[in-house]
């Protein structure tokens, strides 16, 4: 591989639940910690995946459980969310070989900004639990819909100046589909969708995050 060829390469794009954590949905994770899960929660994934509801209300019934939580609680769960073994040392690798990296995530900002902060991300964007006066409103505010991450991915290579051959791409479920279809290299990470399978460029089945860095042509 010539140094040209090395260099090619100048943005990440992550998936976040499941990719760089273990839990597949952070909003199944604070349900089940919270005991509002089976029964509650549960059943609006159930209506959604059978098309009964749209997005939106699915993502709004989930933010209605949690109406009146204090934010600093809501932090306090979602920082107990288990990484994947190798994060740091492959996102270290990454910063090594000065890619940027950006986060897009369906999942949940509360979880989203603190990972940008704690691994020191160039980019994130996810959905927005709102709250007034440090409380939970029972509200959110949709910015990525779960398989629509394409509008996102373009943004952020216009904002580092990157063509889509430049990007890399990595995820783990059908959400991802069209991310990976906007980048040059894409990366299913234990993935939990065939159909995401086809479309990737390489398929890793790993307990272990830095098994990811000898498949990057990088």
């Amino acid at each position: 591989m010539t140094i040209q060829e090395n260099h090619r390469f100048k943005l990440v794009i992550f998936d976040l639940d499941g990719t760089l954590t273990q839990e597949r949905s952070i909003w199944e994770y604070i349900h089940v910690r919270l005991g509002k899960w089976y029964g509650f929660a549960e059943e609006y994934q159930n209506q959604f995946l059978a098309s009964k509801i749209s997005y939106e209300e699915f993502c709004e019934r989930d933010a209605e459980v949690w109406k009146g939580m204090k934010v600093e609680k809501m932090t306090e769960i979602v920082k107990t969310v288990p990484f994947h073994s190798g994060a740091e040392e492959l996102i270290s690798h990454l910063k090594q070989r000065g890619l940027k990296l950006s986060i897009v995530s369906s999942g949940l900002s509360v979880l989203s900004d603190w990972v940008h902060q704690k691994l020191m991300f160039d980019y994130s964007v996810s959905n927005d639990l709102l709250h007034e006066n440090g409380v939970l409103s029972g509200k959110v505010r949709i910015q990525v819909h779960y398989d629509k991450k394409a509008e996102w991915a373009e943004k952020i290579l216009k904002q580092f100046g990157a063509t889509p051959e430049e990007a890399i791409a990595i995820g783990d479920s059908k959400g991802d589909i069209d991310m990976f279809q906007m980048a040059g290299v894409s990366v299913a990470f234990n993935s939990s969708c065939a159909e995401l399978d086809q479309v990737a460029t390489v398929c890793i089945r790993s307990n272990n995050l830095v098994d990811i860095i000898p498949k990057l042509p990088i």
